[in-house]
Order: C-alpha cells, then sequence, then structure tokens
C-alpha cells in the first residue's frame, strides 16, 4: 500500500486520537505538494516522512541553531524541504542521494520551491560524498534517513564532524520491528547487526552526551555531540 504509517502508528493508541493529533497538522499536509505528488506517482510515498514527523524535523532543526547541515538519504527531496524551513536565511543544507532519478527530482522539487539558496543536493555514494564534506567541518546538524547497513559508518561520521553540542537525528530507527532479528536472511541479520552497532555508538560509546529514541512513525534517534 503507498501509504504513509502514521506517526502513532507503534504505539497502539486509539485511531481518534490520531485522527485528532492529525487534524492539528492537516494544513501542513499540502506542503511542498508538487513533492508529495512526484513520489505518489513513483510508488514512494511510503518512504518519504509524514507531516507531522516533518514538523519534528523542522523543530529540531530550529533547536539547534543550525547554520550548516547534511541529510543523508534525499529521496525526492520532501524532507530536505521540512529541514529548510527550520534553517535560517544564509545557512546550507546538503543532501546527499545515491539513486541519480531521485537527485534529479529532489533538485526539480527544491527548485520549484525556490530553495536552491539553502539547499545543495549532492550525487554520489553517501561515504563518498561525506568524505568530501568533511572539508567544511565542524557541522551543526546531521540527519541520517537511508541503507541500515551503513548507519554506523554514518554516525561515526556524525561523531567526527559535528560540532560539540551538534544534533544527529536518524529516521527509521526500529527497522520495521526487526532491530532485533537473528534468522535465515542474511540481508535482514545485517541490517540488524549494524543497526544494533549503531545504537551501541549513541548510546554506549560516551561520544554524545545525550541520546534517545522518539517511538513517532518507524522511530526517530537522536544524539548531541559531546
Amino acid at each position: 500500500m503507498n501509504e504513509k504509517p502514521n506517526i502513532f502508528s507503534r504505539l497502539g493508541h486509539d485511531p481518534e486520537l490520531a485522527a485528532y493529533f492529525g487534524a492539528l497538522t492537516a494544513a501542513d499536509e499540502g506542503y511542498a505538494a508538487h513533492v508529495l505528488k512526484a513520489m505518489e506517482r513513483a510508488g514512494l510515498l511510503a518512504s518519504s516522512v509524514s507531516a507531522m514527523e516533518g514538523r519534528l524535523l523542522e523543530s529540531f532543526t530550529r533547536l539547534s541553531g543550525a547554520r550548516k547541515a547534511v541529510e543523508i538519504g534525499s529521496l525526492y527531496g520532501y524532507s530536505a524541504h521540512w529541514l529548510a524551513r527550520g534553517l535560517p536565511e544564509g545557512a546550507r543544507l546538503y543532501s546527499l542521494e545515491k539513486d541519480p532519478a531521485c537527485v534529479n527530482a529532489a533538485k526539480d522539487g527544491i527548485e520549484v520551491s525556490a530553495l536552491t539558496r539553502k539547499v545543495t543536493v549532492m550525487e554520489g555514494p553517501a561515504l563518498e560524498s561525506l568524505k568530501t564534506l568533511s572539508k567544511l567541518a565542524p557541522f551543526d546538524f546531521c540527519f541520517i534517513d537511508a541503507d541500515a547497513q551503513n548507519y554506523p559508518a554514518y554516525l561515526r561520521w556524525a561523531d567526527a564532524n559535528l560540532r560539540p553540542g551538534g544534533l544527529v537525528l536518524a529516521g527509521g530507527a526500529f527497522l520495521k520491528g526487526q532491530v532485533c532479528y537473528e534468522g535465515d536472511d542474511a540481508a535482514a541479520n545485517a541490517a540488524a547487526r549494524a543497526m544494533r552497532e549503531f545504537f551501541h555508538v549513541l548510546f554506549d560509546s560516551g561520544r554524545f552526551v545525550s541520546s534517545a529514541v522518539i517511538p513517532a512513525g518507524e522511530g526517530l534517534a537522536l544524539g548531541i555531540k559531546g
């Protein structure tokens, strides 16, 4: 089904409560409508953040006071729109994407929204792009929403390249309920091991002075650089 997961989907709340909070952000459902329509046509709508999750991204970006930010995983640029909404004028978001089709779609959407003054989309494997961006460190904010198997590497990059007090967020932290998976599926095993390593770095390494998981949608992990 090409439908976004509800922000309360893993909390077991009454549907009426979910509908109530959904109504509070009803006006935001049409934000960057051209991007949403493009994702729907491509069958990618379910892979994007919801409007409420977008508000979370915007809020954390504002709270961080970010002027220089990185997003790992652009898709069609919808989350970049929310991140850019939380950035002040003169700030810059570098959004990384490997898939050429997604890169083109993200650039088109960002241009239509007149956000090129704030957002730069970089094409190529994220780990290669991050090596390039390291020359611009330190960064204030990093949002990870990409391939699970590289989450530990992305988080270590954030640790090395965020300023003290900088914020890292990671979407898809629940790995669709498979964080603790141990079975016969080799790919699922690899993803689960990588996500557990990610959490070990986030919570147990001493690299982040504060860390938590917000049970919204598919999970949002956060850490504050020490």
